[in-house]
């Protein structure tokens, strides 16, 4: 089986949506052929499309539709970039080794490998039926906040593999330079002419990698799910406690606890699209967000814990003044107000880390 496309012991991750936008990696012009392809082949019968993956708004990588497959509700899920490592692998590794009964990935109907002919992977899988744990693009409470955190908990504790399927790579600080440099670059790439860039971004980055450096010096990087997010949490059904983690292709080597603020980081900016959100209710919503991941990181009691979570705080909060704040409409006031907020985070993060 085509589970890898590259020597296995230089993959350490499945995909990097960096390169692949580098590249123009994009299957936009082929996704319905795609899709009529797999239904012949497959007798998948969709109905609509429910969530386009693209890079940072640019290329189209994945899509997904929602359908029937042999008579029951499913989700078929098209990958057109190629991976590193299928998805397919990823979900079946995922499944050996987790020992969660409350959080583990979709379960697969059918699949069809990436080969040089079709040029495409697809999977057909379960569909979670219910919602998602946290709804981002609305306003959300502590307890639902909370809630989202009890099963990151519950993912920490029984889906973290014994045995890592992708091997780790050096952990070094020229590896963080690097990674800057490429996320600067890929700014530049994917909003040449973002009208909330500003000069001085670069040198705040740069600090803030500085510190990070500093901290990370002799720290060992975990291999973890690496899109954690409220998108990806979602009830199997809604009278069901279970959860279907999804974006399987993302498990990846990370610095600690990359994984418990991923979500809050990509959360903060969907809140562009509430309906006349204030600056201070932002403010609110990222208080809830940080007093409930310190909690359940235990970093309200340990000093090295709260360092190593503020620094993946810090990590994300230059990856949304780069670029990831960039997605927000820029004719809406509050996208100006998520992009600032973002460098005051940072600038007191680097004040506390210091």
């Amino acid at each position: 089986r085509s589970i890898i496309t590259n020597n296995m012991n230089n993959m350490h991750q499945a995909i990097d949506l960096t390169k692949a936008l580098n590249k123009d990696s994009d299957m936009t012009s082929r996704e319905f052929d795609i899709l009529k392809e797999i239904s012949s082949v497959t007798g998948f019968i969709s109905s609509r499309n429910i969530w386009r993956s693209k890079y940072w708004g640019k290329n189209l990588g994945a899509s997904h539709w929602l359908g029937k497959y042999d008579k029951k509700d499913a989700v078929l899920k098209i990958q057109g970039v190629r991976p590193n490592v299928s998805e397919i692998y990823m979900i079946e590794e995922f499944s050996k080794q987790n020992k969660s009964i409350l959080v583990g990935p979709p379960s697969i109907l059918r699949s069809i490998l990436w080969n040089d002919k079709n040029n495409y992977e697809a999977i057909n899988a379960e569909h979670a039926s219910g919602d998602k744990v946290v709804v981002d693009g609305k306003i959300a409470t502590s307890e639902n906040i909370a809630t989202f955190l009890s099963y990151y908990k519950e993912y920490r504790q029984n889906c973290i593999p014994m045995k890592p399927w992708l091997p780790k790579p050096e952990s070094n600080t020229n590896n963080l330079n690097m990674a800057l440099d490429s996320l600067i670059a890929t700014s530049f790439k994917a909003y040449p002419k973002s009208k909330l860039r500003e000069e001085e971004d670069f040198a705040l980055a740069k600090s803030a990698y500085s510190v990070l450096t500093t901290v990370y010096a002799k720290i060992e990087l975990e291999f973890i799910h690496g899109h954690f997010s409220c998108k990806d949490l979602i009830y199997k059904n809604n009278d069901s406690k279970q959860v279907i983690l999804f974006s399987n292709l993302f498990w990846k080597w990370r610095y600690p606890f990359f994984d418990a603020v991923f979500g809050y980081h990509w959360f903060m900016y969907e809140l562009a699209n509430v309906k006349d959100i204030t600056p201070v209710q932002v403010d609110n919503q990222r208080k809830l967000w940080l007093d409930e991941i310190y909690k359940v990181t235990g970093a309200i009691n340990s000093k090295r814990t709260r360092k190593l979570v503020n620094a993946a705080l810090l990590e994300r909060s230059v990856a949304g003044f780069i670029i990831d704040s960039f997605l927000c409409d820029p004719k809406k006031k509050i996208s100006k107000y998520l992009y600032k907020s973002t460098k005051d985070e940072a600038q007191r993060l680097i004040k506390e880390l210091r």
